[in-house]
Order: C-alpha cells, then structure tokens, then sequence
C-alpha cells in the first residue's frame, strides 16, 4: 500500500455491571447484519463517538432510558499506518466526558483529530469556506469533515455528505485527491488576506472621496469648481484666493495712504511716518526680548534642576561616610568559611586576628575608601558652585532681558498714544471701506484656512492611494505564483480516477443485475473553487430519483475507496455504510446483495489488502469472502 490506511479492529461497550460487548472487524468487506431494532445503528453510532464526536455519547441521547443507564464506556482498537491504537471514550469518568484516550493518554477531540491526520499523511491544512474573498476566518480541513465522506449515516442519503456546505464538500474533496496542499497554500492565504485589505482600502477611499467632495463644494463655494477634489483644483483656488486677497490688501493701503494724504498737513505726516517706522522697530525688538526671555526661563529651569541633584548627591555621600564611621569598628565574629565563632584572637596586635597575617604598615582599605569619598565629595562641590555661579549669570541676564522689554512696552505705549490721534482721523475718513475691506479679507482668511485643511485630507485620501498601491506591489508576485500552482495542477488527471470508479461500480451492478442503472455514465468535474458531478448532460440531483440515488451514492463510495491505493491520494481506505431499512419506499433488503458484491470483488485483489469496508443490512445472504457480523437480539420498547 502507498497511502497509511485507516482501519477498525475490535470495537466494545463496558457495561454499568462491569461487563463488555464486543464486535471483531477484519480487513476487506464487513457485514454488520440483523434483523431490525438489532442495534446495528447504535453499534455504528458507537464507532462515530470514538472516531472524534465532540457531542454527547449515543447513549446519553438516546430516548431509551434502559440504554442511556446501561453504557459507561466504550473502545476500539484503530489501526492507523499499520500501527496499533486502543482509544476509549469514558463518559462516566468524572473529567473524562468529553476527551479521548489513546493508548491511555487523554486527548481533546481536535487533538485527536490532528492525530490521526498525522498518522495517515494526510496534509493539515486550512480551507475558503465558501467564497475565498468572504473575509470569513479559514477553518482547518478536520478529519471530522472528511469523516463525512466515509461514514454513510442511516438518515443521510441526499447528497454526497449531508449538510456539509458545498465548499467544505469542495476541500474535503480536493483533499482526497490530492490536490488540496497545492491551492490551499500559505501563498494563497496570504494573497487572499492582501486582496480583502485591498479592497477594503479601496472602498475606504472611495467613500472618502465622495464625502471629502461633498465637504469641499460647500467650503470652496466656488462657480469654476465642477470636478472632483484633486490636488490640481485645490491649487486653483488656493491661488485664486490669494489673488484675491492680494487685491483687497493694496486696495486698503491706497484708501489709508490716500485719506492719510487728504486729511493730515504735510508736517503731520511726516511725524506719523516716523513714528511708525520707531513702532516696527520697537514690536521687532520685543519680538527679540521675548525669544531670549522664553530661552533663559528654560534655562534658568534646567540648571536649578541640575544644582538640585547635585546637593542631593552631596547629602547621600555625607550619609555614606557617617555609615563608613559606625562601620568601621565592627569585627569579623565567624569565620566566612564554616561559619564557626572567631574565638583564638591574635595577641600581636600587628597580625590580622582573623587569618593571624601581618598587617601593613599604613591601613590601605580604609584609607583609600576614605580618599575616593573625599575626592567624589571635592568634585561635586566644586561643580554645584560652578552650576550656582552660572545660575546666578543666567538670572542676571533674564532679568536684564525683562528690563529690556518693560521698557520696550513702554516707549510702544508711548507711541500708540502719539498715532492715536492720526488714526482717528484718517479711520474717521475712511472707515466703513476699511471695514468692508477688512471682512472681506477675513472672510478670504477663513476659506483659505478651510481650503488648507482640505487639502490635508487630501493628502490623506492620497496616502490611501499609496497603501494599496505597496498593496498591489505585493499581491502581484502571489497571484503569479498562486496561478501557476493552480496552472499546474492537472484536475482532470485526478478526477478522472474518482469518475472511473464510479462508472466501473455502476457497470458492475448492471451485470448483477440488468437494468439496474439506466442512466448515462456519471461525470466528474472538479475545479479551482468548485466542483460538479453529473448524470449525462444534467447534475446529478436533478437527474436522479428515488433508488436510482442509492445506486449512484455506493458509487460514489466505491470511486473513494478507488483512490486508497493510488500514490498522491489520500483516502483512508475505510468506508462506513448504514444502510436505510427503505429508501424511496421500498425495502432495501431484495437489493443488498448485488450493491455490495463490486467493493467484495475489489477488496478482494492484492492492491486492496488493508482496505477496510463495513456496511450494515438484514441478511446479506449468499454473499462470500466476508466477514459477517450477526446481531440477533431485537430490542423493543
């Protein structure tokens, strides 16, 4: 076999009273027979809950309270890969509900679905659920998903996996061929999340744009404003505007120059126009005086900052040198070694009494600790007078500055006083213009001020431009490599497999049973992001009804279990069928025998050793080379 199979070797129920039930499986076909009400369902059902369920036993759910009492656990012995795996469910266990044990070790559900993944090759990987620009979270490919695919429930017999989206039946698809691990890439996740941030930002400026618009009609209030906000627009009327005000600023000029000229004498004008000229150079001077005033405050803040760390310093080394004093008497009273009490205390005064060593001549430890205290002590006075000093000059000069500027507002004031009278007269002449003029330009003012913060939004409008085109930058080489593995994924290779079997299992009960499919061959379509399965010209659930639909889902089944010995697939190679007592209305039991016999003759050849197959039914009479499993007790209510 080139694929790990997956196959069921004994499975069991532990009994409240400590007892067990037990059904042994064997490679090849299984046949899990009885008449009805026998259990075969429970028995399947039993199986599901060990191969991962996450919901509540089949006992705890079931409306017989005979069986929800009888149960405590149950088990199966897995062979995955050719390896051995006793796994329990343990639903009495306190703590124990809801994990599996594998070989004693307890595992979660999603755990042990990783597990078996792994164990049968079968690549972890996420999945689009549905539309892959959805934006929805891609969920992991389970082994629970594809389970769907190989356990035929009794009531699911209308689609190839009963409610299962069709996205999820596509990947779950895409995986048994073996195609999945080459779309559903990292690539593609990446170049999938780019394109939803794309297109995000696209819609975001697109909104922008239209709003910003709107906003800027109103602002501009402008009759040549017929486009759309762009940089070029906003230029335009940033200069007309300016052009404007331009105008009315020498127009305001010339009526104060002109009623200057009108209503003051020749002598008064030349007063005013040196004043004037003493009032520029006086606002620039203060102008001046306040830069150095603001620099010297911060100034004057940083080095009385400074002068404070340094006493502080100062006040932690006095404190030191206090400890050093008190310390400096205490001895040594054990021994650093063995911790033992110093008591033969040398007589000779010259020798260390601890290691009885001759000390030197002048004490060297204490006098150097003292010497460095003195030096770091020296250093910081003498820098704490040095940053006292220059504290001192800065302030000195900050105060000078602030004379400076007193005396400045003064001769201001002065000068106010003086031009008073002149601009009585010349505002008296020409005041309504001026004022005209005046709200004039503060209207021009405001717009220019809106029209600026306009084209700030502007520019971020075009910062959003730039994100999606680094966006496209990087999307453009993942699109490129993920059409080429989509390029070089040759499906209809793969599904072509899938489509044999299927026909070859439908061939197969014609010559059991003639007439028994009257249809066209089926054909199977597999693609990118889809996937089609077809009766003739028309898909298949259109074109089939009542048995005609049981016939075509065993084929199904049998063009699965096709691909467990193919290389580059990966199916399990077990398949779990429970059949209906009726489908469309009509007892299945006349029609078992001649739908199992094609997986019979398969399993039976040497490719298939290790391929496992169980289907439940009341007689299966007749049929050979199997493993037959009787159930015989009816329970009724």
């Amino acid at each position: 076999m080139s694929n790990p199979t997956l196959e069921v070797g004994s499975l069991t129920r532990q009994l409240a009273n400590g007892n067990t039930e037990e059904l042994k499986f064997a490679p090849g076909v299984n046949l899990l027979v009885g008449k009805p009400n026998t259990g075969k369902t429970k028995w399947l059902q039993t199986l599901d809950y060990l191969l991962g369920e996450d919901g509540d036993n089949p006992y705890d759910s079931s409306e017989e309270e005979e069986l929800v009492a009888k149960y405590d656990a149950a088990a199966v012995e897995l062979f995955v890969g050719g390896e051995r795996y006793w796994v329990e469910r343990r639903w009495r266990e306190r703590g124990a509900k809801g994990k599996l044990f594998v070989n004693g070790e307890p595992n979660g559900a999603r755990d042990f679905q990783l597990f078996l993944l792994e164990k049968l090759e079968v690549p972890e990987l996420s999945f689009p659920k549905g539309n892959p620009m959805s934006g929805q979270t891609w969920p992991l490919l389970s082994f629970r998903m594809l389970l769907r695919h190989m356990f035929r429930r009794q009531l699911f017999w209308g689609d190839i996996a009963d409610k299962q989206p069709e996205g999820e039946q596509h990947a779950c698809i895409m995986q048994f061929l073996g195609l999945a691990e080459n779309l559903y890439t990292d690539d593609y996740g990446r170049l999938v999340a780019l394109k939803l941030k794309s297109e995000r930002l696209k819609a975001r400026r697109e909104q922008y744009g239209r709003t910003l618009d709107d906003l800027a009609r109103d602002i501009v209030s402008d009759p040549d404003f017929t486009v759309g906000v762009n940089s070029t627009t906003i230029q335009n009327v940033q200069k007309k505007i300016q052009n404007e005000m331009d105008e009315l600023r020498v127009k305001r000029e010339a009526l104060i120059s002109g009623a200057a000229n009108d209503g003051l004498s020749e002598d008064v004008q030349s007063v005013v126009s040196k004043l004037a000229e003493t009032r520029a150079t006086i606002i620039v001077k203060l102008e001046e005086h306040k830069i150095r005033a603001k620099a010297s405050a911060e100034r004057i803040e940083d080095l009385s900052s400074y002068h404070s760390n340094l006493a502080n310093e100062m006040m932690r080394l006095d404190r030191a040198e206090d400890a050093g004093r008190l310390l400096s008497d205490l001895k040594v009273t054990h021994c650093p070694a063995c911790d033992q009490e110093v008591t033969n205390i040398s007589p000779d005064p010259d020798q260390c009494f601890l290691c009885h060593q001759k000390l030197p001549e002048e004490p060297l430890v204490e006098g150097l600790g003292a010497v460095r205290l003195q030096f770091e002590k020296d250093r910081l006075k003498g820098e704490e007078q040095e940053a006292k000093e220059l504290l001192l000059a800065v302030k000195a000069d900050a105060k000078k500055i602030n004379e400076h500027i007193s005396e400045g507002e003064e001769i201001l004031q002065k000068v106010e006083n003086e031009l008073k009278p002149a601009r009585q007269i010349v505002a008296g002449l020409i005041q309504d213009e001026i004022s005209a003029i005046d709200m004039d330009l503060g209207e021009l003012n405001e717009r220019q001020r809106q029209i600026d913060r306009v084209n700030v939004a502007l520019r971020l409008g075009q910062g959003l431009t730039d994100e999606i085109s680094e966006l496209e930058r990087e999307i453009s080489p993942l699109r490129e490599a993920v059409d080429e593995a989509a390029r070089a994924t040759d499906f209809a290779i793969a599904t072509a497999q899938i489509e044999e079997g299927m026909n070859a299992y439908l061939q197969a009960i014609n010559k059991y049973r003639a007439g028994s499919w009257r249809h066209s061959p089926v054909s199977f379509d597999v693609y990118r992001n889809s996937f089609t399965i077809r009766v003739g010209a028309k898909k298949w659930q259109a074109a089939l009804g009542g048995t005609d639909t049981l016939y075509f889902l065993m084929a199904y089944h049998y063009g699965l279990m096709t691909l467990s010995c193919k290389e580059g697939f990966h199916y399990p190679g077990l398949t779990i069928i429970d059949v209906p007592g009726e489908f469309s209305g009509e007892a299945v039991e006349d029609k078992e025998n001649f739908i199992v016999q094609p997986f019979i003759e398969l399993l039976n050849t040497d490719e298939y050793q290790g391929v496992q197959f169980i289907i439940t039914g009341a007689a299966f009479t007749g049929l050979d080379e199997v493993n037959r499993i009787h159930l015989t007790h009816v329970h009724t209510a």
